[in-house]
């Protein structure tokens, strides 16, 4: 029985998809399509004929793979226009990658690159690219000021690590007087998989918009940012623009979320008690008229806490509303406790 060629296209595209996931395995992909394991493998001599899979064997067992390009450039930072490089060379390499992921990693690319240029105090940039029928991945390494070291300085902080708060709550910037703050917040929202690798610490944020941090041995200097986007990718920026505004009340960028894990780090279940830990967490909160604190992986809360957030900032700021997200129970229970006390 011959299959329609939309019904072909939207197999060819779900193999691929898995294939670049990792998870593709043919005889579970035929069940769950109610296709027989012979029709799989058909399909799989076609892509593989039009280049679109590899195959390599691992004993008996076929492994399949996307096949990709890369390609690398180096500039000189002094007068670099991050849109002729854009232009010239990166969209280019692309040119097969569909309309919403291209301009979501135009955005990306640059906003990334203009940083390096004004914000690095660097002198290169190397640029490296690849690219499969799954994802475009780009990274820019700089050779200049570290971003998290720069933060820190910028605002006093205590540790280089507690800039990566103020990176994840957006609205930050060194340089005021030329830009709004908005760019990293906003360029590792629009891509599937975000980070930044500098001054020995990587901030990630993956496909489910989380914000992460980790110690590494990050080698050289500088700034190094890592993206990538899915050729599936289906939320052009606008979309991702809207869902921090309040439109059609305020067309700014008034709504931010912030993983309150952040603040420790390096623990696997964060100590989150105290009042001076809500101090930090709260700095530049009165920018946004509405946060969501994300309590994703904090099992508990203490008094002071909870008590300095949810009552004594709430009292001194009403304008800003605090939504607690994916709180335990515990969680939740400190937080009514307090509030019942505002």
């Amino acid at each position: 029985m011959s299959i329609p060629k939309e019904k072909r296209n939207a197999l060819q595209e779900r193999i691929v998809e898995q294939i670049g996931e990792g998870t593709f395995a043919a005889g579970q992909f035929a069940k769950a399509e109610g296709l027989s394991i012979q029709t799989i493998y058909r399909y799989l001599r076609t892509m593989e004929e039009q280049g679109i899979i590899a195959r390599t064997k691992n004993g008996r067992n076929n492994m399949f793979f996307l096949p990709g390009e890369i390609e690398s450039l180096s500039f000189d930072l002094q007068g670099l226009q991050e849109d002729l490089v854009w232009r010239r060379y990166v969209e280019p390499f692309f040119s097969d990658l569909p309309p919403v992921p291209k301009g979501n990693l135009s955005f990306a690319f640059t906003e990334i690159l203009n940083n390096a240029v004004e914000h690095s105090n660097g002198t290169a940039v190397q640029i490296q690219m690849a690219r499969s029928r799954y994802c475009a991945d780009i990274s820019i390494q700089d050779d200049g000021i570290g971003v998290f070291a720069k933060i820190a300085e910028a605002m006093g902080l205590e540790e280089k690590s507690f800039a990566i708060l103020e990176l994840a709550k957006g609205k930050f910037t060194t340089d005021p007087g030329s830009h709004t703050g908005e760019g990293i917040f906003f360029c590792s929202k629009v891509v599937d998989d975000f980070t930044i690798f500098s001054d020995g610490l990587v901030f990630h944020v993956g496909p489910d918009q989380a914000p992460r941090l980790s110690d590494v041995d990050v080698p050289g200097k500088g700034t190094t940012v890592a993206m990538s986007i899915k050729y599936s990718h289906q939320e052009p920026a606008k979309d991702v623009f809207d869902r921090f505004t309040q439109a059609p009340e305020d067309y700014g960028f008034s709504k931010t979320v912030v993983p309150v894990r952040l603040l420790e780090y390096g623990d696997e279940k964060p100590l989150v008690v105290s009042r001076s830990q809500a101090r930090r967490l709260m700095v530049r909160f009165e920018r946004f008229s509405n946060i969501e604190l994300d309590f994703s992986g904090v099992e508990e809360i203490g008094q002071g806490f909870a008590d300095e957030l949810f009552r004594v900032f709430q009292n001194q700021h009403p304008d800003t509303k605090l939504i607690p997200i994916n709180c335990s129970e515990q969680v939740q229970k400190m937080i009514a406790h307090v509030r019942a006390k505002a």
